[in-house]
C-alpha cells in the first residue's frame, strides 16, 4: 500500500472536550462512466447488493466509511475523497494511495508545535477548521489491477478486486473493503509527515505519528536524531512505534514471537517473513533439514526453473531471491519434494511475499534476511531448521513490547515507516501488503490503538439500528469492531431490500455469519435481530 502527503499547513491551538460518532461522508471524484461510475453490469457478490461495478465500488466505500465513522469520535464531519487511476503496476504492484487532504499546526500545552492530520485535528479542536471547503482524506485505487495499464501491457494477470463485504475474498482477488479501510487509515493519521528520501520533517516541524516513532539501533526517539540519523535509521529494521495503547493491546492480538531456528554445523534464531500463499508455517509443518535449490539454470539457487524430481524430497528447500515470484520458487521447490521453503533475501532484512497469479504453492514458505541466509548456507548440507517460540516476546514487537514499523534496508517511498513491520503475526490491516487473511469488516487489529495514541477517541457506546440499542460494543480492546459492524450491514440492507422482511432476512443471513465467524455471541445477535424487526 502506499500513502501520498496532499496538505497545506494552517495553524490553530484550540482543544475541544466530549464528541459524537463521527460522520465519514465519502467524495466521488470519478467523472461519469469510470471508477467508481463505471456502469458495466455485475451480479451482486458477498453481501454487496451492487449491480454495476461502479456500484459495488461506491457501496464497499461507504460501507468502509460506515466503518471508520462508527469507531471514532468527531464533532467535525470527515469528508474522505475517492477515485481510480491507473496506478504504478510492473515490477511492484500499487493498490491504492492516500494521504491527508489538509495538515494543521496544532499547540499542545508542554510540547513543540506539531503537525496534524486534517480530520484528527478536527476532532481535537471540535470545529471543521475548513469550514467545509476540500477534504479530509485524498484516496485513490488502481483501475488497471487485473486489466491492461495505459500502455496496454497487462497488470497482474489473473487477479483483480473482490467487491463482497463479508470478508470471505476468493483465490487470486483482493478485497477491496480491505484496501480501502487501509487507506482512508493512512489519511485519518496512520502516517508520518518526513521525508523518507532525506529524514527532514516536513516544513520543520514534528509530526503526530513520528513523534512515537523510537530507534532501537541508535537508542533515540525520532526527533532526537538528525536528519542523517533518521535516514539511518528509515533503511535500519528496527524502529518501534511507543504508543502506550498499541503496547497494551498487543499481547491481545499478536501471536507469541516464533523464529526459525537452526542447528547443527549453523545455530542461531533467525527471524523472518510470512508468506501470501501456502500454508501458515508451523511447528509440525516447518522442521528438516536444509537443501540449497539447484534447478540447473544458469541462475540455479534462485529457483526460477523446474528442478529434478524428487530433488528436495523431505527437505526445506533455501531458495535466493531474484529473477521471479516468491510462488513460483515455492511451487517448484513443491514438485520437486520440498516439505517447506526458505527465500534467503538479496538485501539485508526480512520481507513479506506475495502471491503469483495462475501459480499455486501449498508448502509453508518463509524469508529470511540476506546475512542470515548465508549462515545458513555456509553450514550446508549438515544443518536443520524447525521454528521455535520465544515465550513473553510477540511477533511484530520488539523485546521491550513495541510494535515494529517497516524499514527495511530498501527504502520504498509510500511504505517505509508508515505502516506496521511484515514480521507481524497475524497480519495486520497497516502492513505494506494486503493479504487474504484480513476481515477489516469485523477487526481492525491493532489500528484503533495507534489512532487512540495520537489523540483520537473512540466511540465507546453500543450500536443502534435506528432508536434501537443492540447492546452490542462499537469497538473493543484489540481491534474487533462488532457493534460498527452491525450498524454498517443494516445499512447495507436497507440499499439492496425490496421491503422490509427482505430487509430482514438480509440481516438475519449476516447474523449467522458473524455467529459463526464469532463475532457475536449469542445472546448479542438475539438483540441484533429484536433491533432489526424494529426498524423500517
Amino acid at each position: 500500500m502506499k500513502s501520498s502527503l496532499m496538505a497545506l499547513c494552517v495553524a490553530t491551538a484550540l482543544f475541544a472536550g466530549a464528541a459524537s460518532a463521527a460522520t465519514v461522508l465519502p467524495v466521488n471524484a470519478d467523472p461519469a462512466g469510470q471508477g467508481l461510475n463505471d456502469p458495466t453490469p455485475v451480479a451482486p457478490v458477498g453481501g454487496n447488493p451492487g449491480t454495476t461495478i461502479g456500484e459495488q465500488r461506491r457501496i464497499a466505500y461507504q460501507f468502509a466509511a460506515d466503518l471508520w465513522g462508527a469507531v471514532l469520535e468527531s464533532d467535525a464531519e470527515i469528508r474522505v475523497q475517492a477515485s481510480f487511476a491507473p496506478l504504478q503496476c510492473d515490477t511492484r504492484v500499487v493498490l491504492g494511495s492516500a494521504g491527508a487532504g489538509a495538515i494543521y499546526i496544532l499547540n499542545e500545552p508542554g510540547k513543540p508545535p506539531t503537525l496534524f492530520h486534517g480530520a484528527l485535528a478536527d476532532s481535537l479542536v471540535g470545529f471543521d477548521i475548513q469550514n467545509g471547503a476540500g477534504v479530509d482524506v485524498v484516496s485513490r485505487f488502481n483501475a488497471s489491477y487485473g486489466r491492461t495499464n495505459p500502455d496496454g501491457t497487462p497488470c497482474s494477470p489473473g487477479s483483480g478486486w473482490y467487491y463482497g463485504l463479508d470478508g470471505q475474498t476468493p483465490a487470486g482477488l483482493t478485497n477491496f473493503l480491505n484496501v480501502v479501510m487501509h487507506e482512508i487509515a493512512h489519511g485519518l493519521g496512520f502516517s508520518g509527515f518526513g521525508n523518507v528520501r532525506t529524514g527532514a520533517p516536513l516544513a520543520g516541524y514534528p509530526d503526530v505519528y513520528s513523534r512515537l516513532a523510537f530507534d532501537n539501533n541508535s537508542g533515540k526517539g525520532w526527533y532526537e536524531m538528525t536528519d542523517a540519523g533518521r535516514l539511518q535509521a528509515l533503511a535500519g529494521n528496527n524502529v518501534v512505534f511507543r504508543g502506550t495503547q498499541v503496547k497494551a493491546e498487543l499481547p491481545l492480538i499478536l501471536d507469541e514471537k516464533t523464529v526459525v531456528r537452526a542447528s547443527g554445523a549453523t545455530g542461531g534464531d533467525f527471524e523472518y517473513g510470512t508468506a501470501a500463499f501456502g500454508a501458515a508455517p508451523t511447528a509440525a509443518n516447518f522442521a528438516g533439514s536444509v537443501v540449497l535449490v539447484n534447478d540447473g539454470s544458469s541462475l540455479p539457487t534462485q529457483g526460477c526453473a523446474p528442478s529434478p524430481a524428487g530433488a528436495y524430497a523431505g527437505k526445506i528447500a533455501l531458495v535466493d531471491r531474484g529473477s521471479c515470484g516468491f510462488e513460483v520458487k515455492a511451487a517448484y521447490a513443491e514438485q520437486a519434494g520440498a516439505i517447506a521453503v526458505v527465500v534467503a533475501n538479496n538485501v539485508a532484512g526480512i520481507m513479506a511475499m506475495a502471491e503469483t497469479p495462475d501459480v499455486e504453492a501449498t508448502v509453508p514458505t518463509v524469508s529470511v534476511s540476506l546475512d542470515d541466509g548465508n549462515a545458513i548456507k555456509a553450514g550446508l548440507p549438515g544443518v536443520s531448521l524447525a521454528l521455535a517460540t520465544l515465550a513473553g516476546q510477540y511477533a511484530g514487537a520488539d523485546k521491550n513490547g513495541f510494535a515494529r514499523l517497516y524499514t527495511p534496508s530498501t527504502i520504498q517511498p509510500g511504505s517505509t515507516f508508515s505502516h506496521y513491520d511484515v514480521s507481524t503475526t497475524p497480519n495486520a490491516l497497516m502492513e505494506p501488503s494486503i493479504t487474504a487473511s484480513l476481515k477489516a469488516n469485523v477487526m481492525l487489529d491493532l489500528t484503533p490503538a495507534l489512532f487512540k495514541d495520537e489523540g483520537w477517541k473512540l466511540n465507546t457506546g453500543t450500536a443502534k439500528i435506528g432508536d434501537c440499542d443492540t447492546g452490542i460494543p462499537v469497538v473493543e480492546e484489540g481491534g474487533l469492531i462488532p457493534g460498527a459492524t452491525v450498524a454498517a450491514l443494516s445499512n447495507i440492507c436497507e440499499i439492496g431490500a425490496r421491503n422490509k422482511g427482505a430487509y430482514q432476512s438480509c440481516m438475519d443471513a449476516n447474523k449467522e455469519r458473524l455467529v459463526a465467524q464469532g463475532v457475536l455471541q449469542g445472546s448479542q445477535a438475539g438483540k441484533m435481530m429484536s433491533c432489526a424487526a424494529k426498524r423500517r
